[in-house]
Formats: structure tokens, sequence, C-alpha cells
């Protein structure tokens, strides 16, 4: 890493990160995730696992797919865009949800997919209808660890673009914090990868890292009178 992330003042109650370079520090402001963004998140989340259930029901597979930014230094163009599979944080005791789900999966290996099809998604279902969201970040996994990877660890600076075909967007702009197995938002975020997406080879494979992303800005740009406008 070229750089040092400080969350200032903790984890709980973020209201700064400071990226140090050397004798360099940039310190940026964290807000909360806007109650929109959140609101819509979870309504489609909900939704999304009623129609991989029941296959009815409206869905809208856009609150999982982000496409971020990073800074590119190295390419003739300043900015790198791939699409991230993005998941949410909660506030919860993630390491005791993350004993949780490497069960289920554990399961989910030993019986087969079809078998727990029904268990794991009732899972994820009751979560994001009970536990309490973080508001201040989520989360995506760094699987390849090419050029998103080599970014960010120069630079933590990172934009989200969220876009839907039901005309709804969201723009995130925020630092993203790298957090390396044994930590527990790696554990947790990697085992809710693999407990939707179980292994097909019977063998849970290790990714690099996850980014837990720290929201700085945030912007409406569903198309309309009120695209642009800064919502957190």
């Amino acid at each position: 890493m070229d750089y040092e992330l400080r969350i200032q003042p903790d984890r709980e109650k973020p209201e700064a990160a400071d990226i140090v370079w050397g004798n360099r520090t940039l310190s940026l402001p964290l807000v909360p995730l806007p109650g929109a963004f959140l609101e819509w998140q979870l309504r489609f989340r909900r939704a999304n696992i009623r129609f991989f259930m029941t296959g009815e029901g409206e869905h809208d597979f856009a609150v999982h797919v982000g496409y971020m930014g990073t800074v590119n230094h190295d390419g003739p163009c300043p900015v790198n865009i791939a699409a991230k599979g993005v998941g949410l944080l909660l506030r919860r005791d993630l390491d005791d949800l993350g004993a949780e789900i490497e069960a289920l999966i554990e399961e989910g290996l030993a019986r087969g997919e079809e078998e727990t099809r029904g268990k794991r998604l009732s899972f994820l279902l009751k979560l994001y209808e009970e536990v309490e969201l973080d508001p201040y970040s989520f989360a995506t996994i760094e699987i390849f660890a090419r050029t998103t990877w080599r970014n960010i660890t120069r630079d933590p600076r990172c934009s989200v673009l969220f876009a839907s075909y039901r005309n709804t967007s969201f723009l995130i702009n925020g630092v993203a914090e790298v957090l390396g197995p044994g930590t527990p938002e790696y554990r947790f975020v990697t085992g809710l990868h693999d407990l939707f997406h179980l292994p097909r080879s019977g063998k849970r494979r290790g990714y690099p890292a996850v980014y837990r992303i720290w929201a700085v800005e945030a912007y409406d740009k569903t198309p309309g009178p009120r695209a642009g406008e800064r919502l957190a």
C-alpha cells in the first residue's frame, strides 16, 4: 500500500477519512448513506430473494451491481471503471454472522445446492428483514487483483454508480478501505457471496481482499429534474 487510511474518530461513528501518503495528508469528511439509497437497496434485495424463492414478484438486480471508478495513474485515461458485485454491511457483530454463514455453506456443500437452496435463501431474506444496516459503508470483493486492485493500493478514492432500468440511479463517492482475510468484514462479505453462489467445485476459494467503501458524497443520478442533486 502506498498510503495509510485512518477512519476518524472510529468506525462506529465515522466523521472523516485521513489518507496519508508519506508527508502529505488528505482529510475527507464522511457522510451517512442517504435514506433513499438504503431504502431502495433493502426493498429490492428483499424482492430479489423472494423472486428467487418463488419465481414471482418484482425484482431489480441493479442494487447488487455497482460501476466502480478508481484513479488510474498509469493509463492514458485517469479513470478506470469496473462492474462490481456490491453487498451491504450490517451493524450486528459480523463474526457471529460469519460463523452462521459458514455453517450454512458447509451444509450446502455437503448436501447439495438444490437441497439447501430454500434454507440459504430464507437466511438471506431474514438477514435483510431483521438486522440493522451499517449506515456509512458498503462492500465489494476484489476477485482478480488487476487494475482496480493496482489503483486502490495507490489511492483509495473511488466512485460507485448504481443504475437501474427502473429509472433509479445513485452515485456514491468514497474511499475504499482494504480488508484482508482475518477481518470480520472479509469473513462476512466473502461468506455471503459463497452462500448465494455456492462453490461448484465443492471448495471455497480465497479472495485477495474486500473493499469497505465509506461514503464521502452521494448524488441522485436518476434522469429527470433532480438529476445531479447532492443527497449527502
